[in-house]
This record gives structure tokens, sequence and C-alpha cells, in this order.
């Protein structure tokens, strides 16, 4: 029988929205994924980010959407109305219960979602139950004077540095795609939350676990801040290129002077190899234009699959410029299982591929327990608990 780390934990997730929601939803993810009982509190229209798609057949359905189906798996969900009275108890009932409170507001409090009033703050919840751990989700955090603004994830890039220092020197700073500030912040969160309760499990007491989306951030960012502090200017901006093969663009980096042998030996080109004009790494740097000019050709002979498992074993770092679609098929990730469909669909769901676990245990593995719930799916299972 397969052991869940986690299965002792009751976690209540009050993350509710489109940015920060997503965040504390993907942090309360990580314990319903490895076996805690995640409840996922829900306002009776649900939470928005049940509007986010994809949409199977791109036909949008509250309970089908891609992001809320991956950010939610293995949770029970209920919905509480804040509006009323038996709805406020209800909420403290749940959390009286819970080992875990995560979330998301813009207050330096726990809100029920952008723009409510507040429900319960951790001085609140810390007199129901003294080992409680609170997890606030915020974009800057529950002190300092941005404490109250709102943000996206392209406010986040440019307010944590990140976006100063990529795309190319001579034009306008770019963010990275997606919504990669939400997941970072959202790992971050589950590590706090999770040092917190083993802090618990020597004391008996809970704490805040204060979580600022733009420090999350800054620390995904520290190389480049270091480099900043220790050299007393800014990273210039600007991006390593990747060069165009057969059938896509790799990315290729020579570090040693044998593997640079062993590249030119690769393509048939020796003369390049123990040409003295580039004997050393610091020669090299030196005539890296006309090295990449040398390279296009024999690049463009050979596709990334070639250039990848030729050049890899030679202990060159080669990487492949995969396709999300490629990567949905990519063999090492199969072999290891990475990417999971739910066998356990309910009625009117399709099956759908997403990722699963970004580690291994080998006593307690990630499992794909239970799809998403729909919304209110277990209120009446729920009532009494």
């Amino acid at each position: 029988m397969t052991v869940s780390a986690l299965s002792d934990l009751r976690v209540v997730d009050l993350s509710v929205g489109e940015f920060e929601g997503m965040a504390g939803a993907f942090c309360a993810k990580m314990f319903a994924d490895f076996g805690a009982d995640v409840i996922k509190v829900e306002p009776p229209g649900g939470d928005p980010s049940r509007k986010l798609g994809p949409f199977p057949h791109d036909n949008p359905d509250i309970d089908t959407g891609g992001m809320f189906r991956y950010l939610n798996t293995n949770k029970r969900g209920v919905t509480v109305d804040l509006n009323s009275s038996e709805g406020r108890d209800r909420l403290q009932d749940l959390c009286a219960t819970a080992d875990v409170v995560v979330g998301a507001g813009l207050k330096p409090r726990i809100t029920y979602g952008a723009g409510s009033a507040p429900t319960l703050t951790y001085a609140d919840l810390v007199v129901l139950n003294p080992g409680i751990v609170v997890v606030s989700v915020t974009p800057f955090g529950q002190t300092g004077p941005w404490r109250d603004y709102q943000a996206t994830d392209l406010v986040m890039y440019g307010a944590s540095g990140q976006s100063y220092v990529n795309g190319s020197p001579d034009r306008e700073p770019l963010k990275e795609p997606g919504d990669e500030s939400c997941f970072q912040a959202g790992a971050c969160a589950f590590l706090g939350a999770m040092t917190a309760l083993a802090h618990r499990d020597l004391t008996g007491e809970g704490q805040h676990v204060d979580l600022s989306m733009q420090e999350a951030a800054v620390s995904a960012f520290s190389p480049q801040v270091l480099g900043a502090m220790h050299r007393g200017a800014p990273e210039k901006r600007g991006s390593t290129p990747l060069l165009p093969c057969k059938d896509g663009y790799v990315s290729l980096n020579v570090r040693h002077d044998a593997t640079w042998e062993y590249m030119w030996l690769f393509f048939d080109d020796p003369d390049i190899a123990y040409n003295p004009r580039y004997a050393t790494t610091a020669d090299r740097r030196r005539h890296a234009a006309e090295i990449e000019e040398m390279l296009r050709p024999h690049l463009a002979r050979h596709t990334m699959e070639d250039l990848f498992h030729g050049l890899a074993p030679l202990r060159l770092l080669i990487g492949m410029t995969l396709t999300v679609d490629r990567l949905l098929i990519d063999p090492h990730l199969e072999e290891r299982d990475f990417f999971v469909r739910s066998n356990q669909l309910k009625a009117g769901h399709e099956k759908g591929t997403m990722p699963g676990a970004p580690f291994k245990m080998s006593a307690t593995p990630w499992t794909l327990r239970s799809e998403a719930p729909d919304l209110g799916e277990h209120d009446a299972e729920l009532q009494g608990d």
C-alpha cells in the first residue's frame, strides 16, 4: 500500500482569483498532491480562475477549464457565502480544524478573493487553533508601503527586476511568457508552510507565513541581483543566442578545450579543432562572432535530435528548443512518467494531460487521486465536517 507523505494534514484553501489566487492554489495543490486533505473554498459563483482556459473544444465551462483542473487536483470543493452569518460561521469551523490555511488577497490579512471584505485574520485563527499555520499570498507582502497594491504577472516581472535584463539590448524590456511569478510564489509558499509545520511539530506553535510574490520573484533572480550588488551597476540587457539547425534551434556552449575538439571532430572538421587561433577559452570568446558563422553551416545539416544525442555524450552543453507539442511526447519525460492523465473522469469531462510533480519520492510518491472538484461538489459531504 502506498503511503502519502502529507495524509495527516488538513488544508483550507481560500485562494481565489487569477493572479495571487493562482499562486495560493498552486501552494495548496502541492499539499493535496502529496496526500493532504485540501478543501477548496469558493464563493457561490465560483473561483474566477474557473473561467480561464484552455477549454475542451473551446467550449467554456466552469468545471472543465484546464487551468482550474490543473491547480485543484486532489482537492475537495465547497461553496461558502460570506455575505451570510451562516457562511462566515462555516468558514470559521473549517479553519478551526485545519493545520494550514492558505489565503490570497489584496489586504494584509486573509481575505476571500479580490475586493472582498476581510474574513479571518491570523489573530482570529490562532485563538481558534494555536497550532495553525496561516499562509498569506499577496503581491507585495503584509507590510511596507506597497502592501495594498494590486499586481499582475507583468507588473511582478517589472517589480522584481527580471524584465530589465530580459530581451535585446537595443529594445524594450520583456517578460517571460505565462504566469511564472505565480508558480514561483506558490512553490515558495509551500516551502514556507512546510517549514512552519516542522517548527510546530517541535514546539506546538503555529505561525503566520507572509509570502510576498515580489520577493519570491527576486529570489529566483538572485544571480543577477548579486552581480549588480558586487559590481555596483545593473546587468546589461541581453540574451544568449539560439542557433538554427535543420529543424529548429539549439543552444550550444563549449566550456573546455577537450569539448571544443570533440565538437569539431563530430562535425568532421579537425582543421578548426586544432587551429591555434581558437586554442583557449579566451581566444574563443574573442572570436565568438566568426566561430558562430563557422558553426551555422554545420548545424544546418543536422536535426536537433542529431545534435543533442551526438554532442551531449561528448560533454558539450547542448540543448534542443522544443515546441510544446514536442515536449508532450518527449521520450525522456515519458519514461519518467512526468505528464499524467486522469483515469477517474467525471461525467462530461475529457481526458487531458497535465504536468505531474517536479521531483520523485521513492517511498511517498506523487499521485493523482481525483480530478479538481466541480463547483460545490463536496458541499453535502463536508456539511457536518
